[in-house]
């Protein structure tokens, strides 16, 4: 990289990130990292890198937070970066219908306040990660049309917490849910209030 280019560049991160909360500043970073390890450039509704991510689509963001990332059917292709879990005041996660690959981070844990994450419809494969626990606001939890092989990770999920959980293959841990006053789809079949 050229010196002068290299100059600029720092002083504009200088006086950017001087304005950003160190948290704020993490956050600004997970997103970036989610464009570039995604081909963001290649995304139907691409983001504009040069403007606030304020203006970005599908970044809903409240009190200086990101609280929301809908990129569903956004094209996205490639792996969830690890910086996700940086966004830590995040509630709903949509990342279905793209072309995703690779593993859910495995520090999911940490991002506590998720009430919503919807990664169906994508080519995810691995294991579903550990931390499934920490996550007590979670309600609605959608993994279907994936290729998971490894399930362990959904056994510390607490009795009677999802209220929306969606994956077509065969799940063993299903005390996990409420039948009677829960949401469950499995192998493509809808069951509501099971006796």
């Amino acid at each position: 990289m050229k010196p002068k280019k290299t100059a600029f560049l720092l002083v504009f991160l200088y006086v950017f990130t001087s304005s950003l909360t160190a948290q704020t500043y993490r956050e600004f970073v997970a997103l970036v990292e989610v464009y570039r390890n995604t081909k963001g450039h290649s995304w139907t509704e691409t983001w504009d890198m040069n403007a606030p991510m304020t203006t970005w689509k599908g970044v809903t963001i409240k009190d200086g937070h990101v609280v929301g990332l809908d990129l569903s059917n956004n094209n996205l292709d490639g792996k969830i970066p690890l910086t996700l879990v940086n966004l830590k005041h995040l509630k709903h996660l949509d990342l279905s219908g793209n072309k995703l690959t690779g593993r859910i981070p495995g520090g999911i844990g940490r991002m506590a306040q998720l009430y919503t994450l919807n990664v169906a419809n994508n080519n995810l494969s691995g294991r579903i990660p550990r931390g499934f626990s920490k996550l007590t606001k979670l309600k609605s939890l959608q993994l279907s049309n994936n290729q998971f092989d490894d399930f362990d990770g959904l056994e510390e999920i607490k009795k009677y917490q999802l209220a929306h959980f969606d994956m077509n293959t065969e799940f063993k841990h299903l005390q996990l849910l409420d039948p009677k006053s829960q949401n469950v789809r499995l192998a493509n079949l809808e069951f509501e209030d099971i006796e």
